[in-house]
């Protein structure tokens, strides 16, 4: 049996040990540094699982004008000193033992931007993000991402993300590390994320792109490219690809994501 939920606000000047639940929380509209309202305003859902506290490089870019709020869907094996760094920076912190699509629309939930962003914690977004995100969504696009690139200079990491920008070009269906978004209702209308600890990504973007246009946006985030370098470049794509042809075979994704944890 599962357990519940726990909720965990950020704290806040006049209540410094702030835990209430957001999901009644009330929307409210960001300001440009001109003055001018936002109309749309994003939210910003991390899921995390054992990783260790954020990188400063990765949160710089979340206190752009227009973001909402920031949610941290966090699974239990996730150190106490983590989740606080997470709320030092001004998240609200999600934790439960659901597997991560779970985790994901329950974050989507508890959030109150009309736009929906799904960032990886060893991703980067690059500046003016916020504003390329709104643009494209106010020209008619029901969701997107930004083209995918990679810390460092390694020239075989820059031809991985100029395939995996092609295949998304190609596809209109990018990955969860590439900050993909899209519009609340449109989220909900398909029912969010499935309940999933893996693949859930590639799921939503196939329905989702049924829905309307799918936009690529330019600069490209920059995501770590450690997983790459610990498990060796060729066999980390052999393992990918072999990955997804054997869901489109019928694996369940519980049983890939054990396989591709290595557990």
């Amino acid at each position: 049996m599962s357990s519940p939920m726990r909720w965990e606000s950020p704290p806040t000047s006049t209540n410094p040990k702030a835990t209430a639940p957001m999901l009644a929380r009330i929307a409210h509209e960001a300001l440009r540094s001109d003055g001018a309202t936002i109309v749309r305003v994003i939210s910003i859902a991390v899921p995390i699982r054992g990783e260790g506290p954020p990188k400063p490089e990765v949160l710089r870019p979340l206190a752009e004008p227009g973001v909402g709020d920031l949610v941290v869907a966090a699974d239990e094996s996730v150190p106490e000193a983590t989740l606080g760094a997470w709320r030092g920076a001004g998240a609200s912190v999600l934790v439960s033992d659901h597997p991560r699509g779970a985790r994901l629309n329950e974050a989507a939930a508890c959030s109150r931007g009309e736009i929906l962003l799904f960032l990886h914690t060893d991703t980067r977004l690059p500046s003016g993000w916020a504003a390329a995100v709104r643009q494209a969504v106010d020209a008619g696009a029901a969701g997107g991402a930004f083209h995918l690139g990679f810390s460092g200079d390694s020239p075989y990491m820059a031809f991985i993300a100029t395939v995996a920008n092609l295949r998304t070009s190609v596809t209109r269906v990018p990955y969860g590390d590439q900050a993909p978004f899209v519009r609340r209702d449109l989220f909900e209308s398909l029912g969010g994320f499935a309940p999933w600890p893996f693949l859930e990504d590639v799921d939503f973007g196939q329905r989702l792109r049924r829905e309307g246009r799918i936009a690529l946006l330019k600069p490209p985030v920059a995501t770590s490219p450690r997983r790459y370098q610990e498990r060796g470049i060729t066999r980390t794509v052999l393992k990918n690809w072999s990955i997804l042809l054997r869901w489109r075979l019928g694996a369940s994704p519980e049983a890939l994501a054990r396989d591709y944890r290595g557990r």
